[in-house]
């Protein structure tokens, strides 16, 4: 701060009122007053469901499908624009409604220059190739938009990694977007978490050198319910979310973690995180745990649209991925 000079008694006052130590034609100044520190960044809502939107633009991104490879493409560019570093981890796998396939989990490392505990924020990327739980028997063969299953965690994910590449974290944050996540089915046995966390679990099992290692993780699925009733889903008028209760899974794991994320939410009035126990859910975190990687997952379990044809960006909500987003904001700069 520069001095400033008054001809005037008042002026005087008012200046050392302000933390001047200059009066009249003097000359000397006083101690350097304390750095201020840096604003909290701010969750864009309106770009991250323009990064959910331009996800959906590539078609269902089913395994095999021109959408997926085309939707692999952009999810690199993105993210090799923001990060310090991009680890693309390709893989082939067969999945419980078919295969082989190529896949590729895409990882990104943020505030590589900074200490502390590396955290890992992860989501799929990957969307459904049957609506297998639409009313309609007819649709049921259709592969799924994925607007919010697939989608929506990868769109905060893009919007923390803009901020993050404008200031830096003041811990490392590892960005994985999974691939090959939402191929299971239930009851499948031949396959570990019955085909439903193979992207995850192969990065979990074969993490890559260049990478730190994870002290803990924080799985967003599911993440952009929006508060509007879907007549032909619920025809009663049924409103269902957003809702994020606290994942079994995740409890057993992580308890402290849970407890200031719901935290965090609750202080910003975030009203979708709730205080009440959901469902305990086989998910991309459940590969970490296992490997000693305590985990969260935020996911809202289930919305009307999960798994059918309506999963679209109609029913998304830009207001949710903020709720997501502006409570991870308190995780990644923490004071």
């Amino acid at each position: 701060m520069k001095p400033f000079r008054y001809a005037a008694m008042a002026l005087c006052i008012l200046a050392v009122l302000a933390g001047c130590t200059t009066c009249g034609g003097g000359s000397s100044s006083g101690p350097a007053p304390p750095p201020v520190s840096p604003t909290r960044p701010e969750f864009d809502r309106g770009l991250a469901f323009t990064a959910l939107q331009a996800q959906c633009d590539f078609g269902p991104r089913n395994p095999g499908s021109t959408g997926h490879e085309d939707c692999r493409q952009w999810l690199v560019q993105q993210l090799s624009a923001l990060a310090d570093r991009v680890v693309q981890q390709d893989f082939s796998s067969r999945t419980p409604l078919g295969g082989p396939y190529s896949f590729q989990n895409i990882v990104g490392l943020f505030g590589s220059t900074v200490a502390g505990s590396p955290l890992l924020l992860g989501a799929h990327w990957d969307t459904r190739p049957i609506a297998d739980q639409d009313p309609v028997p007819g649709n049921r063969g259709t592969p799924i938009l994925g607007a919010n299953d697939g989608a929506s965690g990868v769109s905060v994910l893009l919007e923390l990694a803009r901020l993050m590449k404008q200031r830096p974290p003041t811990r490392p944050v590892i960005i994985a977007l999974f691939d090959a996540e939402d191929s299971g089915m239930s009851g499948v046995a031949d396959f570990p978490y019955q085909g439903f966390c193979i992207g995850s679990d192969y990065l979990a099992d074969n993490w890559p050198q260049e990478l730190p290692q994870p002290a803990e993780m924080i799985l967003l699925d599911i993440v952009g319910t929006d508060a509007q009733n879907n007549p032909r889903l619920q025809p009663n008028g049924e409103i269902d979310g957003p809702l994020f209760k606290l994942e079994g899974n995740s409890l057993n794991s992580n308890p402290g973690l849970v407890n200031e994320l719901w935290t965090i939410a609750e202080s910003h009035g975030n009203s979708a995180f709730v205080r009440s126990t959901g469902l305990t859910v086989t998910d991309d975190h459940l590969p970490f745990i296992d490997r000693g990687v305590p985990s969260v997952d935020i996911i809202h379990f289930a919305p009307a649209e999960w798994h059918t044809i309506d999963d679209t960006p109609e029913h998304c909500s830009a207001d949710t991925l903020y709720q997501v987003g502006d409570t991870l904001v308190d995780v990644i700069w923490e004071d």
